[in-house]
């Protein structure tokens, strides 16, 4: 297990960064809904709702599901360094996805689409990416005499993937953009059906016991079903809600395959709680979400918060689970089991307030809506703080030296400066009496970012090096914006920008500069 943990924890700290932003994002839009005003920021109620879906659709939790393949090879003695170098590439490649999709959400290049709201042009980003996992995937099954089921699986998984993911989301034809508009029980179908092959190869990873899997018949008939619904849809005529209600309740046959999977593995809570308590969602979701499909229910809570929290019970316990229960078994001693008991208590709670504002919106009961969506809020807040908890664990490092706290301060500073000033700036900027154009600040802002990410270096890797890195790199900046504010070009925020950076500099070459 050694190749695979050493990779997942060297990638982690840039996966927290997503999981964190998409949290708080999604923090920001709540407290938008009790009437904050952050019309003036990057973080605009609009923004943030599409930031925070999008980060939990395609941050964190996919990254980490994408191990899950590859945690079976380590299983079986056939994940080579090689394999692991091609994994890195494909991160590489998914994370500069997740960050020009992060920009182009926050900069407002949204669409108004509840699944994938960025530009469309990115999904070949997501694409590219794909070579390199199909290339540690193919480097690890040409190690096998003869390819078991599951391998099988994965590999056609990866090779539609790419396919599916840019004709399916395709502005003109694609599935998702038929379906925004009325019931869309097939689509439910279908995306329920792509969680079981995850499921199986879920529960052959923490299987106490030799497992095969059974009752295929379970699965086929409802993914005949999608097919028949996607011939329907797309080559004859938009979907009545009764064949849209057939197709819904196909979901149900996923129970019974679900729970005879882990009868036969063995899996049980002791085994793995991330799992069980994923498939728990996963069913608590089916039943609500038919009981839900009912016409006459349907047109009473559909679009409002009670659909909402039904929405987090199955993304945010039921998909997000999944990732960690991967996580859980290759780095137990990080992901607990007590943090999983912890999330999903918050995720209930915040679904139950979401369903009690959706039941108030509906008139089937009386009371206040704000009051629930505050404890979303204040749940919301919590659950932040547990994923920082979990992080901090994983991220801290010994300040042991003057030099690393010479690195933390340029860390939270610059990084952290900037972070605030990209979401930020356009209002700080005017309150403290500077002028604030919305075009070259937010280069200025970015660079101060990158600047703190040597400082994050200079505390992991080579203190001295990266610390004469940063203050080379503040020299220059400072001088440029000192000779810009003396030519009248800038106001006073360039000279305390350049005293700033001199003084950070010239307390490593003058104080720190050969200390240990």
């Amino acid at each position: 297990m050694a190749l695979l943990k050493k990779f997942i924890n060297d990638e982690l700290p840039l996966a927290f960064v997503w999981l964190i932003l998409g949290l708080f994002a999604g923090l920001v839009y709540a407290v938008e809904m009790l009437g904050l005003d952050g019309a003036q920021t990057l973080l605009s109620p609009e923004r943030a709702r599409s930031l925070h879906i999008s980060q939990m659709l395609y941050g964190f939790f996919p990254l980490m599901l994408s191990l899950l393949p590859f945690a079976l090879f380590q299983k079986e003695g056939v994940l080579s360094p090689i394999a692991i170098g091609h994994l890195r590439r494909y991160f590489v490649v998914w994370n500069l996805f997740l960050l020009f999709m992060s920009m182009a959400l926050l900069f407002g290049n949204i669409r108004g689409l509840p699944f994938y709201d960025f530009p469309y042009q990115l999904n070949f980003l997501l694409a590219f990416s794909g070579v390199f996992y199909l290339l540690a995937l193919v480097d690890a099954l040409r190690r096998y005499e003869k390819r078991p089921l599951w391998v099988n699986i994965s590999l056609l998984a990866v090779i539609a993937a790419p396919i599916a993911l840019v004709v399916l989301m395709n502005p003109q034809y694609g599935q998702v953009e038929q379906t925004l508009v009325g019931p869309h029980g097939d689509n439910t179908l279908g995306m329920s059906f792509a969680l079981l092959p995850i499921y199986y190869l879920l529960i052959k990873l923490t299987a106490v016991q030799e497992f095969t899997p059974k009752r295929h018949w379970l699965w086929i008939i409802p993914l005949v079903g999608y097919a028949v619904s996607l011939i329907i849809r797309n080559f004859f005529h938009s979907l009545s809600y009764q064949e849209e209600w057939i197709f819904q309740y196909l979901t149900l046959l996923y129970l019974p395959l679900l729970w005879g999977w882990l009868r036969d593995s063995g899996v049980g809570f002791k085994t793995n709680p991330y799992l069980i308590l994923s498939i728990g969602a996963f069913i608590f979701v089916d039943l609500q979400g038919n009981f839900l499909f009912i016409p006459e229910i349907r047109a009473l809570i559909h679009r409002n918060d009670l659909v909402i929290g039904h929405a987090h019970i199955a993304m945010g316990v039921g998909v997000a689970f999944m990732a960690l229960a991967i996580l859980h078994h290759l780095l137990p001693e990080l992901f607990r089991r007590v943090y999983a008991a912890a999330w999903t208590v918050l995720m209930a709670l915040m679904a139950i307030a979401l369903s009690m504002a959706g039941l108030i919106e509906a008139k089937i009961l009386v009371g206040n809506v704000e009051l629930f969506l505050a404890i979303r809020a204040l749940i919301g807040a919590v659950l932040v703080i547990l994923v920082l908890r979990i992080a901090y664990t994983r991220l801290r490092v010994p300040l042991d030296t003057p030099l690393k706290f010479y690195h933390l301060s340029g860390l939270l500073s610059d990084a952290g400066g900037g972070v605030i000033l990209i979401l930020g700036g356009a209002v700080l900027f005017p309150l403290l009496g500077f002028h604030f154009s919305g075009t070259y600040e937010y280069i200025v802002f970015a660079f101060m970012i990158g600047t703190g990410m040597v400082h994050w270096a200079g505390l992991h890797y080579d203190p001295q090096r990266m610390a004469s890195l940063s203050a080379a790199i503040r020299a220059v900046c400072a001088a440029v914006f000192i000779a810009l504010y003396m030519a009248g070009s800038l106001d006073g925020i360039a000279l305390l920008v350049a005293l700033y950076d001199i003084s950070f500099a010239l307390v490593y070459w003058l104080i720190l500069r050969g200390s240990d």
